[in-house]
């Protein structure tokens, strides 16, 4: 069959050719698909479908904490159990959920002044506004000029 021929007419449309391009499309997919897997059996389709569910499965019900964090496990939304670091196992297909949650983590804000040597450039004081602020004497924020 070359690609100006129409497809022969399927055992469903008594006789008549494919009316749609939708209907084109998947009489070429098939066809496609018969070349790629030429004995494939319906019990084979089957044995495919379970073992891919099953590693589906596996895959979403394994979880690692990591070393910093504890993780919040909850059965239907409901709190069950906390969980220490590692690798963790749940109820797969969203019956349990983990939320990992960093408990040994030391975050740091600064107002107001800045560390010497600090790193994060946000935190440091900006050379403009504080020479601003000096030379109006505080009156630069009345004057819009410190935002």
């Amino acid at each position: 069959m070359t690609n100006n021929e129409e497809p022969p007419p399927s055992k469903f449309s008594n006789g008549h050719k494919p009316e749609t391009d939708v209907d084109r499309v998947l009489f070429k997919s098939v066809g496609r698909l018969k070349l790629l897997l030429p004995n494939i059996t319906p019990r084979s389709l089957l044995i495919f479908i379970a073992l891919s569910l099953v590693l589906l499965t596996i895959w979403t019900s394994l979880y690692t904490v990591p070393s910093d964090s504890v993780a919040v496990v909850q059965r239907f939304g409901k709190y069950v159990h906390d969980v220490p670091p590692g690798l963790h196992w749940k109820f797969p297909w969203r019956i349990d959920s983990a939320t990992i949650v960093p408990v040994k983590r030391q975050l740091k804000q600064e107002f107001g002044f800045s560390t010497p040597g600090a790193t994060d450039p946000y935190q440091t004081p900006r050379l403009v506004n504080l020479h601003l602020i000096l030379t109006l004497g505080g009156c630069g924020r009345f004057l819009g000029l410190i935002f």
